[in-house]
């Protein structure tokens, strides 16, 4: 990875000794290093340390020259949050969600961290960045750019002059008719990785925690095209019925999902009490208004009103970083936490959202399968319909346990849309469900096993309980300093201007002049610091 070092670039500190590189992500990198492509992508399961890996290359070409800058193309803003504020831990500055409307990011960053969405709006503005300085782009779950051809297209467009292409994916994906930018494919239409690191390897590594799935079987009855129908998970009926079985189940209303939280609830009550005592919870609901029901109903049940958290709330972010670090209970989320979000204590989960394909599913699992450094057994449990796809799904991954205890020893993206359960049927109406837990989970099980991934023994008396520490113990990143003088900034002008008439824009203009600043949003740390010290000279003068 070796080049002509940039000034800029000198500036990064050396990797953290404390923070080693696990054996998957040296190896990943030295198949990089002997890459001979311009293009690599990697794909390693939920939770195996993707980032960590995305970042020591960022760190490495940085620090050697190789490129002077860095784009992370993510999902959404948490997840470009959640990046910029990863990177900072190894003096990697990146602006999370700049707007296209601001340009380019000033020289003093190692760059940014946007949406797939942004990219898409602005190819020029990226497209710009890449000719001015060497680049790095880091595409974190790239399946995103083959769901949206625009996105994709627009996104080549916009990093054509890249220096170099990181894709990290972290669930297994399929191109049909929108094939992913930079990703190479066999003849069937396969993604091939140049590096993979699966679930069973992270398994036999001790990486990735065990999972439990516990599905639940029911009498379910609704109406739909005028008739009053009735069936168990276990019963054979068309398609559509199945996935009205399916949604008749998930009604919050029902016994099934009173059931099933009331189950869950108590799971997480023992897993509490067996040593992870700040052990948190997570149902996948469907939409917001699913999860605002399912939250009144767990109220109920768990005494404690559960945090809710949707893709388009503002305060998301650091709600889902609130809820990390705390101790509360249980989380309600659509789609939020589906891919990429950290929330280690996860440990059990309700999966209540009708979407049932492999892509997603395992993008749920994947987060309850992050150890924490205590208590040592660390199973998790995945309480989910007995529909027969889920159940094929999580038989799918049994087969990879199966095959890691050998080791040890010695349908598509398509049907998501179709099966959400968030369009609107006008002959569908759920009327009543139970709930029991199902005993013929699969013929390779004996009829009380529950399907589980690598078995731990009933875990020993608890030792302290393990705690996150809170999140205002954590250092001030470089771009939540800015973000915090830019508001006491945008405040100090509206004070001023009130006191005397002068208009916003003619304060900003006169700052930026006095601190050398191009804008606010181009100014650095130190000329806002200064600016606000000016404001508050004039507003003591006033």
């Amino acid at each position: 990875m070796s080049t002509v070092v940039s000034r800029r670039t000198r500036t990064l500190p050396p990797w953290p000794a404390e923070r080693p590189l696990r054996a998957w992500q040296q190896a990943a990198i030295e198949a990089l290093v002997a890459h001979g492509s311009s293009n690599f992508l990697a794909s390693a399961t939920p939770a195996a340390g993707k980032t960590t890996f995305g970042l020591r290359v960022a760190h490495e070409m940085l620090g050697s020259g190789r490129v002077e800058r860095v784009v992370v193309a993510a999902p959404t803003t948490h997840i470009c949050r959640q990046w910029a504020a990863d990177a900072a831990r190894y003096g990697i500055d990146l602006e999370p969600n700049r707007p296209n409307s601001e340009g380019r990011e000033p020289a003093d960053r190692h760059g940014v961290a946007v949406t797939y969405q942004t990219i898409a709006a602005g190819p020029r503005t990226h497209r710009a960045g890449c000719a001015s300085r060497a680049t790095l782009v880091i595409a974190d779950e790239p399946h995103h750019m083959g769901e949206h051809a625009a996105w994709g297209s627009r996104a080549q467009d916009a990093f054509e002059e890249a220096r170099f292409r990181l894709l990290l994916s972290g669930t297994p994906f399929r191109s049909d008719s929108n094939p992913i930018p930079w990703v190479s494919y066999d003849a069937d239409g396969v993604s091939q990785a140049d590096y993979a690191y699966g679930y069973t390897d992270a398994l036999l590594d001790g990486v990735c925690r065990p999972i439990t799935f516990q599905p639940f079987d029911g009498e379910m009855e609704w109406i739909s095209d005028g008739r009053r129908r009735h069936a168990s998970f276990a019963t054979v009926i068309p398609r559509a019925e199945d996935a009205r079985r399916l949604r008749t189940a998930l009604d919050p209303d029902g016994d099934w999902m009173s059931e099933v939280l009331r189950d869950a609830d108590a799971r997480l009550s023992a897993v509490r009490a067996s040593g992870h005592r700040d052990a948190g919870g997570l149902v996948v609901a469907s939409d917001k208004e699913h999860a605002v029901r399912i939250a009144e109903r767990l109220e109920q049940i768990a005494v404690e009103r559960p945090e809710i958290v949707t893709s388009d709330e503002p305060d998301a972010s650091a709600r889902i970083a609130a809820f990390s670090a705390g101790q509360r209970r249980w989380l309600v989320s659509v789609l939020m936490v589906s891919e990429g979000v950290d929330i280690p204590r996860l440990r059990v989960g309700v999966y209540a959202t009708a979407a049932r394909t492999e892509l997603f599913f395992r993008q749920v699992i994947g987060r309850f399968v992050r150890r924490t450094p205590a208590p040592k057994a660390q199973m998790s449990y995945l309480l989910m319909p007995a529909d027969g796809r889920l159940k094929a799904l999580a038989a799918q991954i049994e087969e990879e346990r199966n095959h890691a205890l050998e080791v040890g020893a010695g349908a598509e993206e398509g049907e998501r849309k179709a099966d959400s359960g968030t369009r609107e049927d006008s002959q569908f109406h759920a009327l009543s469900s139970s709930a029991y837990l199902d005993e013929a989970f699969s013929s390779f099980h004996a009829p009380d096993d529950a399907l589980q991934l690598f078995y731990e023994e009933t875990p020993s008396p608890a030792p302290p309980a393990f705690r996150f520490p809170p999140p205002n113990s954590k250092p001030e990143t470089a771009f939540e300093k800015r973000e915090r003088l830019r508001d006491r900034r945008a405040s100090l002008v509206a004070d001023l201007s009130r006191l005397t008439g002068e208009p916003y824009k003619a304060i900003h203009a006169r700052l930026n002049r006095a601190t050398g600043a191009k804008s606010v949003a181009a100014a650095t740390a130190d000329q806002l610091e200064r600016a606000n010290e000016l404001l508050l000279r004039e507003l003591r003068a006033a």
